[in-house]
């Protein structure tokens, strides 16, 4: 009875494990692509379109953006990322047809704009005219949305403008992205500095200077995390060296990552407590056996931690929350150059340890 529990709680551990090492997430948005850097946006819609327009139409007005994204060779399917691309739509006229079969025709201005979510900066923006005709107000609207055309030149190369400025973002901000993420890492932050530093694609020049800040600071986060566990097993055995007590530790101990350096202690701990409980605790020869089977499928265990991390920063980033809330600026403003726009608007979230087995 008590190996079977131990074997499903190890079993339980190692789908942990796997989700935590990103096995089971979807491959990050960030990626090379034809040689050139593919960069997350988040599409943002403005307070006046989330204040006028229905949700159906903002809902429409949202796709037609994502597709302008995807068209331009990026992704706009983040929740949260450091940049994003906001839409603003502004009703030029409106006429209505009286009669038997009334019409209603509307003439709008769409605005696009690209910028940090973090500095605010906006790297391009663009206006075009759009017009649509329906039985009703929110028809006319939807066939204005519709005739949004991505593959349209001058959309293009508005897209091609904010592809140039973030890259250079990244080509000339790299080191400040790694020092800043090592201070959210000194404040135990890590959820937020795994953000920064997987969102920098690896096309760019100093990513390899990337990877090692990232290896080493989840070196640090797993290390801590290790503690914490190892802390709440020696207590849990400390309180009942009985079995119960021994199953409550298991459950702590099981979830302590591997790469750890705090292994050996555990070690120490397991043990003691197969020492007492003797051979109906089998945690230690479960773990054993999958730490062996780990070690022959683990082709590249670098790589899989920056997985890891990526799996935790990824998590943090779509547990923001993205508002509408950017105030509107003319887009005359916007033509001058780099502009500064209000930053997309963060709710902090609490930071997820690795999961404990058996909760």
């Amino acid at each position: 009875m008590i190996k079977t529990q131990m074997n499903r709680r190890t079993r339980q551990w190692a789908m942990s494990l796997l989700v935590v090492l990103g096995l089971s997430v979807q491959p990050s948005a960030v990626a090379a692509q034809s040689g050139e850097c593919v960069f997350p946006l988040t599409v943002v819609l403005s307070e006046q379109v989330a204040a006028q327009l229905s949700v159906a139409n903002q809902t429409q007005l949202e796709s037609k953006v994502r597709q302008i994204v995807t068209h331009s060779g990026m992704t706009g399917g983040q929740r949260y990322s450091n940049f994003f691309i906001m839409a603003n739509l502004t009703e030029d006229s409106k006429n209505l047809t009286a009669g038997l079969r009334p019409l209603v025709t509307v003439i709008l201005d769409l605005e696009l704009s690209v910028g940090n979510s973090v500095t605010g900066d906006r790297y391009a923006a663009t206006a075009i005219r759009l017009s649509g005709a329906g039985p009703n107000e929110r028809r006319a609207y939807t066939a204005a949305i519709s005739g949004i055309n991505s593959a349209q030149p001058q959309l293009q190369q508005f897209m091609k403008q904010a592809h140039q400025k973030i890259a250079n973002y990244y080509e000339t901000q790299t080191s400040n992205i790694i020092r800043k993420a090592r201070d959210f890492a000194a404040k135990q932050n890590y959820d937020e500095a795994f953000f920064l530093l997987t969102s920098v694609p690896t096309c760019v020049s100093k990513y390899p200077d990337v990877e090692q800040a990232t290896l080493s600071i989840f070196q640090q986060y797993v290390d801590l995390d290790c503690s914490t566990k190892l802390a709440k097993a020696r207590a849990a055995w400390a309180a009942s060296q009985d079995r119960e007590g021994a199953r409550q530790a298991g459950a702590y101990l099981s979830a302590i990552h591997p790469a750890s350096t705090c292994t050996e202690d555990a070690q120490t701990l397991i043990d003691q407590i197969s020492q007492r409980i003797g051979e109906e605790w089998e945690w230690a020869k479960d773990l054993k056996e999958f730490g062996k089977e780990m070690s022959l499928h683990a082709v590249d265990i670098e790589k899989m931690r920056i997985e890891a991390a990526r799996a935790i920063g990824e998590a943090w980033g779509n547990n923001q929350q993205p508002h509408t809330l950017i105030q509107n600026q003319s887009m005359e403003a916007a033509k001058g150059g780099q502009q500064q726009m209000a930053p997309v608007q963060q709710q902090p979230v609490q930071q997820q340890p690795l999961p404990d087995a058996g909760q």
